[in-house]
């Protein structure tokens, strides 16, 4: 869907053009995903505008210009966000700096190097690194405005107050949940400074005025298509989880920032050692370290967490469930771990063992963090492909028949996605209408030919039922043994007409 977006098109225009034809091929499918010269960055901002208000349109920008610039092959479409993957690691060094050395807690550089290092080979963050998405630029932002806002309270200077801003603006164009990072600055701020410090209170107060001011023009986008963007975050609201399945998912997410393996038992096991090591770095944290420190990283991990959190257990949803939404956290978390290891591997006074213990420690985390990245390289699917991590199954299964015909009834995002998984002469019969309605093509022309599939995403119970009120066809689900809901909504059927099915018999 980025490609989609980036090269200016909107699902409605999808839609409509392929709603005029009966059958397609994949080739023709995928030309919606690259730039034909026809489209703008503006085109750009106006898809969003219309159909993606929840994600603001800085990266989708930037992929545009390098679509132009570079390629939009897939490769070169991940390309982008792993080149801004790098930048988090001086934006790392920045704002480590101003937390740790020049707050004159650590003589060395110690704490900023492990921090850098658990970025780096975190199994999470390499992941994300490699999705054609905002995450990686987001976690940029979220470094450089922090490390940037405390810059500017050190220095007091105009321009240092004009770069927060900047970086505040960037933060928020990258994506919505950045206004939560602006909020644990905000507090920050007024908790540690407040009103005996009115200097840095009224610089503070207008810089983050004028980089709201720069956002001001999307904040207005979204306001105006309240009912369409929150129809982009209604999926977030239909499943409730009980309280002891959310536990475990949050236990998951802060265990995957060192050692994610997808496998049961270990990762259950060692996640909750990972709990308890967490745990007590940030109660190291809060009673080593004075409050100018300790308190942003606890507002980091907090301010982004707890939003998302108290209305899945009060209201249900699965707000929290997505690792990605809670970088902010995970980045907090990180920074409590690499004071903890920093603290004692550079203390002279500890005893010999001791220190042969943390650093034993450290290497047992970049140990496992390498080993899960290795272990995830070789994957075909792993679990941040929540949407359309059931293609490479069912492209194998299609690309096995001579003559298929698949026939699609999904969303636009879901069918681009899997087409690159699809031989290319592959046809398509699409059906992109909004409503439950089956349209499927008159007998005659299934028997051209060999095997016809139907593939829906995600199908609903009242679909299904739907499916089932077709008199002219028989459907057979093909259950895939990784999706634990495959077998109550399976994503693919072999389709056979009943007349052929009865001619056959005679």
């Amino acid at each position: 869907m980025g490609s989609l977006r980036a090269s200016g098109y909107t699902q409605e225009e999808v839609v409509q053009h392929f709603s005029k034809k009966s059958v397609v091929s994949v080739t023709e499918l995928q030309r919606y995903q690259r730039p034909d010269g026809t489209r703008s960055v503006i085109d750009v901002v106006e898809s969003l505008a219309k159909e993606d208000q929840q994600h603001p349109p800085l990266y989708f920008s930037l992929l545009s210009f390098w679509f132009y610039s570079i390629g939009s092959s897939v490769a070169l479409a991940r390309l982008l966000p792993v080149l801004f993957s790098l930048l988090v690691f001086p934006c790392t060094y920045w704002l480590c700096q101003e937390l740790f050395v020049e707050t004159g807690i650590f003589a060395s550089k110690l704490p900023t190097w492990i921090t850098i290092a658990l970025i780096a080979v975190s199994p999470f963050h390499v992941l994300y690194s490699q999705e054609s998405r905002q995450y990686s630029l987001w976690t940029v932002t979220i470094l450089l405005s922090s490390a940037a806002l405390l810059r500017a309270i050190r220095l007091k200077t105009r321009i240092s107050w004009g770069i927060y801003a900047l970086t505040l603006a960037l933060n928020l164009y990258t994506f919505l949940l950045g206004g939560l990072v602006a909020i644990a600055h905000g507090l920050y701020v007024m908790i540690i400074y407040g009103f005996r410090y009115r200097k840095i209170l009224k610089s503070y107060l207008v810089a983050s005025l004028l980089g709201f001011m720069i956002f001001l023009p999307w904040v207005w986008v979204v306001i105006i298509n309240h009912s369409q963007a929150k129809k982009g975050i209604n999926s977030l609201f239909i499943y409730t989880l009980k309280t002891s399945e959310l536990r475990d998912i949050w236990i998951q997410h802060l265990g995957r920032i060192f050692f994610d393996l997808n496998q049961e038992p270990w990762d259950f096991y060692v996640h909750r050692v990972l709990l308890v090591l967490i745990v007590y770095a940030f109660y190291c944290l809060c009673r080593q370290t004075p409050i100018s420190v300790w308190l942003l990283i606890i507002l980091l991990a907090g301010v982004s967490t707890l939003p998302l959190i108290v209305p899945d257990l009060i209201f249900g949803g699965m707000r929290s469930t997505k690792a990605r939404y809670l970088i902010p956290s995970l980045l907090g978390v990180q920074l409590a771990i690499a004071y903890l290891l920093g603290r004692n591997l550079a203390n002279p006074s500890l005893k010999s063992w001791h220190q042969k213990f943390w650093q034993l420690l450290l290497v047992i985390l970049v140990s496992g963090s390498i080993l899960s990245c290795a272990v995830s390289a070789q994957a075909t699917v792993w679990h941040n492909k929540e949407h359309n991590g059931e293609n490479i199954a069912v492209a194998k299964i299609v690309n096995q028949t001579t003559h298929p015909l698949l026939i699609s009834n999904t969303a636009v995002g879901y069918i681009l996605s899997l087409s690159y998984s699809l031989n290319q002469n592959l046809q398509i019969f699409l059906q992109l209408s909004k409503t439950l309605k089956v349209y499927l093509p008159p007998v005659e022309e299934l028997e051209r030919f060999s095997d016809v599939f139907l593939y829906r995403n995600h199908p609903s119970k009242v679909w299904l039922k739907e499916l089932a009120k077709q008199q002219n066809y028989k459907f057979e689900p093909i259950v895939f043994g990784f999706a634990e809901w495959s077998k109550d909504r399976p994503v693919l059927w072999r389709v056979t007409p009943i007349l052929k099915k009865l001619e056959q018999q005679s």
